[in-house]
Order: C-alpha cells, then sequence, then structure tokens
C-alpha cells in the first residue's frame, strides 16, 4: 500500500533558518516531502554530518520546481547520464543562484560546496557525496512509492519499466549501512508497484499534500482536514 504521510510529519526536523526559508521558496513542489525525508536520511545515516550535507539533500531536486528542465520520466533508463548530469547541473545551478542573492549570502566555501553535492547527488563520489545519493535513493523509496503507480496509472510507463527505477535506485547505494535500511523499503514500493492497477488513493491529493509546507510541518490546523481527504 502507498504510504500516506501524516500532517506534521517533519514538524520536528530542526530546519536552520536558512533551511526554513529554503523550504518556503520551494513549497508547492510535488517533491518537498521527498526533499525533507531525505534531509533526513542523511542526518540518520551519518549522524556528524555537515551543514553543508543536510542543507544539499534538501535542496537536491530543486530544478523540477521551475520549468525548463529535462523530463523526469527519462525514456532512455534512470541511469542515463545526459539525464542525470542536466538535472543535477541545472539544480546546482539553481540553488547556487539562489544562495547567493540571498542578504547576506552563506559564506563562499559553504556555497562551493553545497553545489558539489548537488551536482554529485545522482552519481556520487567522497563519501559526503555517496551519503547524500544514498539519502536520496531512501527517501525515494519511502516518500515517492507513490510516484511510480502515478507514472503506471497515467501511461508514462508499464509496471515492468516503472520498477526499473526502483532496482537503480537501490543498486546504486554504496554505504553498506544505507544498503540494509534500503531494503525493506524497496520490497514495500515494490509492493505498491504491482498493485498500481488496482491502487484507489487519490495521487492528485497525494501529490499535493507532498508538495504542502503546511501540511508536511504541521503549520496549521488545516493540514489534519488535508490529512483526512486523502484516506
Amino acid at each position: 500500500m502507498i504510504n500516506i504521510t501524516s500532517p506534521g510529519a517533519y514538524a520536528n526536523a530542526a530546519l536552520t533558518p536558512l533551511e526554513q526559508d529554503a523550504v518556503k521558496w520551494l513549497d508547492g513542489f510535488y517533491q518537498l516531502e521527498h526533499l525533507l525525508c531525505t534531509r533526513m536520511w542523511a542526518m540518520k545515516l551519518s549522524p556528524e554530518a555537515s551543514a553543508e550535507v543536510k542543507f544539499a539533500s534538501l535542496v537536491h531536486d530543486a530544478e523540477r520546481f521551475f520549468p525548463g528542465g529535462p523530463p523526469s520520466t527519462p525514456g532512455n533508463g534512470f541511469d542515463d547520464p545526459d539525464y542525470l548530469f542536466a538535472h543535477s547541473t541545472r539544480s546546482a545551478d539553481i540553488v547556487e543562484q539562489w544562495l547567493r542573492d540571498r542578504t547576506p549570502a552563506p559564506d563562499d566555501a559553504f556555497i562551493r560546496r553545497v553545489r558539489h553535492l548537488v551536482l554529485r547527488h545522482e552519481i556520487g563520489g567522497g563519501w559526503e557525496a555517496d551519503f547524500v545519493q544514498a539519502a536520496d535513493s531512501l527517501s525515494f523509496l519511502e516518500s515517492l512509492d507513490w510516484i511510480t503507480v502515478d507514472w503506471v496509472q497515467n501511461g508514462h510507463y508499464t509496471i515492468a519499466g516503472a520498477r526499473e527505477k526502483l532496482d537503480y535506485t537501490v543498486e546504486r547505494i554504496r554505504p553498506s549501512i544505507a544498503v540494509a535500511a534500503a531494503l525493506p523499503l524497496y520490497e514495500s514500493a515494490v509492493r505498491a508497484l504491482d498493485a498500481a492497477h488496482e491502487i484507489k488513493v487519490d495521487l492528485k491529493r497525494r501529490r499535493e499534500i507532498a508538495g504542502s509546507r503546511r501540511f508536511l510541518l504541521g503549520l496549521s490546523p488545516e493540514a489534519e482536514t488535508a490529512g483526512a481527504s486523502v484516506r
């Protein structure tokens, strides 16, 4: 069954002021929950994670919120380097510009390190980038299990085609601690995908709450009403 997020699921995320501003910036993005979940996994996998790792985890897919980027349903495979590099580079450019436009802007070393990690969030490389990539993978399996079902129901992929995304998501993980955490999430996501034609969850509403800052952080009483409507 698809994971249904509870109102205020990320209320205790202990976001820094900069991270809070980034969440406001990305409010309405259908992958906002995925970004918050990625940051959470980065901290679980590496409790000593740097500020750069946490922030890069929170904003790594930012480009998909802004028109003009590569499609999120690639036609040449989910491991297609052209797609991965275009997506990662555009995200890094957008995040860097957002950081540099702030007053005052964060330290230049912080900005450059965040850019480096966002550039590598799909391919890894170095232990910090490997943990960001692993956190991204775990978060996809946990918080975006509904999107593969949506792909099938909307005709973007067959069940077998969407399954390739789940397989690749696990296969690319390097840290052994993350592989162990991924397996039960993978199995759950596969079960949901295999039942894609039978699932009756309102996926449009699921997408809306996945992008709602108010719902995810539990910022208003309306969150309870929104949560009830998707069950």
